[in-house]
């Protein structure tokens, strides 16, 4: 790719990361909705606004998964696009899926995530279902960047930028705490 094709590909990789982060943490919050909690999300997290309230083990699993199911339909629907479209600029949006699956699997070391909670109210190993869901991830990503040829050089370069707005985000998000709702 040339420099500006690079540079294209980065600023689409920034508009996926704040996408993908945005409708899943969206996706939590309207599951506690409708399951009736007055709740709200930021770009790295959603719960109930009021923290004295104590979900059911069913709503726990309900609104923990709603956020990785909707990152797990992203990246399928990206890879269907992506398989029969050869179209690089796209590729973002099915490997951000698996980098944000990937982070939130190493973040349960400090604290269970979406897929560590519901494995661990499921009776299952922290591990278990974040395992699950990223080996899925990474075998949609490598099934395209072998169909399409994707080169190891771009597959490098973009699991090293999607790491770096992973955290950039995670960071802003932490320092700054934007609610949208």
């Amino acid at each position: 790719m040339k420099f500006i094709d690079w540079t294209k590909y980065i600023g689409v990789m920034i508009i996926a990361t704040f996408l993908t982060f945005f409708f899943h943490e969206m996706s939590h919050w309207i599951a506690y909705e409708l399951l009736g909690y007055d709740a709200g999300f930021t770009l790295n997290g959603a719960s109930v606004k009021d923290s004295s309230i104590k979900l059911t083990k069913a709503h726990r699993i309900i609104t923990s998964a709603s956020g990785p199911i909707f990152t797990i339909i992203q990246g399928i629907v990206f890879y269907f696009i992506l398989k029969k479209h050869k179209i690089i600029m796209l590729y973002p949006f099915l490997f951000l899926p698996f980098i944000m699956r990937l982070g939130a699997t190493w973040a349960n070391l400090f604290q269970p995530n979406d897929e560590g909670r519901i494995s661990l109210d499921l009776g299952l190993n922290l591990y278990t279902i974040s395992t699950i869901v990223v080996v899925f991830l990474f075998f949609l990503v490598f099934k395209i960047s072998k169909k399409n040829k994707l080169s190891v050089v771009l597959n490098i370069i973009t699991f090293i930028v999607s790491l770096i707005l992973l955290f950039g985000l995670a960071f802003i998000d932490s320092k700054y705490k934007i609610r949208f709702v």
